[in-house]
């Protein structure tokens, strides 16, 4: 069966790494499966790191790690009922604010230009007020820089237009909580590319997502530091010898180049993969071995004899194949797979 293989060296040196370029607080993003990486792993892992505050999806996820951090915020949450303190529900609508039960920690989310999630900046001392109404406990107000992968001058001044509107958001709250004798909420902007781009960060804490695991989709210089932190390995189901001129697979779409051993792996797209075919530009694995079109479910032809093989270790390869980001390819992966940790 497939193996997940997860390094405990890389996690942590991505994080020192990350830890050295911001200036406050690191938060872990484990959402998704830990972006494919399995959330409960990778919890444990953070837990020895020293990390005590993340990020999860939903109810589902913080359930699975609800004792393992001293804060947890759900982006999206399903459930507003038996929320334990340590458990955070993101508001992103006034509405929301009514739903949640007395004495419930929440963090408000501001719209400040992705337009996608998050309450309008006029909306911010309504909603202030209703939380105060509603006795809800203001744990962060915090937004999402929509700029922060841009790298130079692209979109420079976007990014700093958003940065200055949650300054402004961060004064109005920090005036309502004085004048109202309520705690400081904490404060984050930045994710993982936003707040290396900043470096000086002037936030309570920082996201950090896909960089933690050791991709960023900027050209920044820490990239060449960061280190992807699983490899996928798969097993040999049986070989062939195959002639020039055989086919393999279905309607036979790759035809065989020269005399050569063919043998299929335990491994397919109902594994997570993206499902390569007769469209994509060649694709290998770790070791350079060519994987053939058209890839299977459950199984996957490779010129190779090999018992075990590394069919991917770098998810920024196939991303650049298949047309898309890291972020969808690592994300996909199965959550059934098997997943070790090794030092």
């Amino acid at each position: 069966m497939p193996i997940l293989i997860i390094s405990k060296s890389k996690l942590f040196s991505n994080l020192h790494i990350l830890k050295n370029t911001i200036n406050t607080q690191i938060a872990a993003v484990i959402k998704d499966n830990a972006y494919g990486h399995g959330i409960e792993e990778i919890s444990n892992l953070l837990v020895e790191f020293g990390i005590n505050s993340v990020f999860v999806k939903n109810n589902f996820e913080a359930n699975k790690v609800n004792n393992k951090f001293q804060h947890i915020t759900i982006l999206y949450p399903n459930c507003y009922e038996n929320i334990p303190n340590n458990v955070y529900l993101t508001i992103s609508s006034l509405d929301c604010i009514q739903k949640i039960p007395i004495n419930t920690g929440i963090e408000l989310k501001v719209n400040t230009g992705m337009n996608r999630n998050g309450i309008e900046p006029s909306d911010l001392i309504m909603a202030l007020n209703l939380i105060k109404t509603q006795n809800l406990r203001l744990i962060g107000v915090f937004t999402h820089n929509a700029y922060g992968d841009c790298y130079g001058n692209s979109h420079c001044d976007d990014f700093i237009s958003q940065q200055n509107l949650f300054k402004q958001i961060k004064n109005q709250t920090l005036d309502f909580v004085a004048k109202h004798n309520l705690p400081k909420p904490r404060f984050h902007s930045l994710s993982s590319s936003g707040a290396i781009k900043v470096g000086n960060v002037d936030d309570d804490l920082v996201r950090i997502g896909i960089a933690m695991y050791g991709y960023l989709c900027t050209n920044h210089d820490i990239v060449n530091e960061l280190q992807p932190i699983a490899e996928i390995w798969t097993s040999k189901i049986s070989s062939r010898f195959l002639k020039k001129g055989d086919k393999v697979g279905y309607e036979g779409k790759y035809i065989i180049q020269e005399d050569c051993i063919v043998s299929s792996y335990d491994i397919g797209y109902g594994d997570g993969l993206f499902r390569l075919n007769e469209n994509h530009h060649k694709l290998t694995t770790k070791e350079g071995y060519i994987i053939l079109p058209r890839m299977s479910m459950d199984s996957t032809s490779i010129i190779s004899n090999e018992e075990e093989i590394c069919i991917m270790n770098d998810a920024s390869i196939f991303a650049n194949i298949f047309g898309t980001i890291p972020y969808e390819i690592l994300c996909k992966i199965s959550p059934y797979m098997k997943k070790v940790i090794k030092e």
